[in-house]
């Protein structure tokens, strides 16, 4: 099947990539309302990173040992900021001292951050970390549990000194897909991904032969975008802002040059663990594709009746309503993806290219940072890697390529958790 895009915010290292053809770029899996600023040097005589890249990039670890970083922005100073989730979550380890999001400097130029400063929630005060965060009219945004927060940058730092507004709270919390990752427009417009709480709203969440629930009540404040005001303090989440619909876990956002916004998707788990009857065991791991949205007010993309088959390129009725692999039903009237990805990759991230430090081929289309499967066997993992989906009007042209390899090195587990 033809590969997708993908964006890449790394577990715990956080790297550089550097284009010898021109000046040195930050490529960061963030939502970036302002472009990253240059760097000084145009090699990286330090490529400390195990990277696969194309003929022309290298990469250095920028830093590593931050906690789990999600998705991240960078300044136009040059500073790059990341928001990091507890790992209380991923039940391994307790998340670093300090605040949950973190200011990363460069001030030699040498690819490598050699000042690094915390802020924010931290564990003492409630806090769990988040996923979203960016820039606007410079000031960082950031979501931390049940909000999104606004911080004041001062003049003379790179961490606010005072504390945060917020823009939005209420954000439902819970389940399997607990983040709230956001984008920006020019115009101050929020869009804010509210994921599902479940799997497929099966009436047991991810248990053989469950029925889905009809009507899927989840879909009321759940399974969406919803659309805010980024200049406006004290919003409250409600039913009523919803922008779209269908969306079982949105988590990379990207706005192309008419303003346009397109989003990634994470598709559904177990359709063979679950329903073992219609589907053959390694279809658990092909299916369904991981998907590209084109974002529209009031759109339907399907969950959880239906998902992207990408064999036949359509969505497919999902067994937990009447489906078998083959019937379309009310898929027919869904909207369709702008470009498929393989099955599992897990889209984290996602950002637009609009420079010309990088070779022509890569200015009209997105990266897109996959953080990799969990539930690919009995094939090998896969998705740990930032990949380009060049675009044309508002479908993916062509197949898509791996840009960065290699970021799970020569291991990769088949056993894991649905922690998307």
């Amino acid at each position: 099947m033809p590969l997708s895009n993908a964006f890449k915010a790394l577990p715990s290292a956080l790297v550089l990539l550097t284009a010898v053809y021109g000046s040195t770029r930050l490529v960061s899996a963030g939502n970036q309302s302002n472009p990253p600023a240059e760097g000084k040097t145009q090699a990286c005589p330090n490529d400390d990173s195990g990277l696969q890249l194309p003929a022309g990039f290298c990469a250095t670890i920028f830093a590593d040992g931050i906690g789990h970083a999600r998705h991240m922005v960078a300044a136009p100073s040059g500073v790059l900021y990341v928001n990091t989730w507890s790992g209380k979550y991923y039940g391994n380890d307790a998340p670093p001292a300090g605040g949950f999001l973190v200011a990363l400097q460069d001030k030699t130029g040498a690819g490598k951050a050699d000042v690094t400063e915390r802020f924010g929630e931290t564990v003492q005060t409630g806090g769990a970390g988040g996923t979203g965060i960016g820039i606007y009219k410079g000031s960082i945004y950031a979501e931390i549990n049940d909000r999104i927060v606004r911080y004041s940058l001062p003049s003379s730092s790179i961490v606010p000194g005072a504390a945060a507004d917020t823009i939005v709270s209420g954000l439902p919390l819970g389940g399997d897909h607990p983040m709230h990752p956001f984008i920006i427009n020019p115009e101050g417009l929020m869009y804010v991904d509210v994921a599902t709480a479940t799997n497929s709203c099966q009436l047991k969440n991810r248990t053989l032969k469950s029925p889905g629930a009809d009507p899927c009540t989840e879909l009321e404040t759940r399974g969406g975008i919803w659309r805010y005001d980024a200049n406006k303090t004290n919003q409250n989440f409600s039913p009523s802002d919803r922008y779209a619909t269908g969306i079982r876990n949105g988590e990379g956002f990207a706005i192309d040059s008419s303003g346009r916004i397109f989003v990634t998707q994470h598709g559904r788990d177990q359709l063979h663990a679950n329903w073992p009857d219609l589907y053959k065991p390694d279809q658990e791991a092909t299916l369904p594709a991981e998907e590209l949205l084109l974002l529209k007010p009031k759109g339907d993309y399907g969950w959880p009746e239906c998902y992207d088959d990408p064999f036949v390129q359509k969505l497919v009725l999902a067994p937990e309503y009447g489906g078998d692999g083959k019937k379309i039903g009310v898929c027919a009237d869904k909207i369709a993806p702008a470009a498929e990805f393989p099955a599992h990759w897990a889209p984290n991230a996602m950002v637009r290219y609009d420079q010309k430090q990088f070779p022509a081929r890569y200015r009209d289309g997105v990266f897109i940072a996959f953080h990799g499967s969990w539930n690919r066997a009995p094939y090998a993992q896969g998705g740990y890697n930032v990949v380009f989906q060049p675009l044309t009007g508002d479908r993916g042209s062509g197949n898509s390529e791996i840009f960065a390899g290699g970021f799970a090195g020569a291991l990769k587990s088949s056993t894991g958790t649905a922690t998307d």
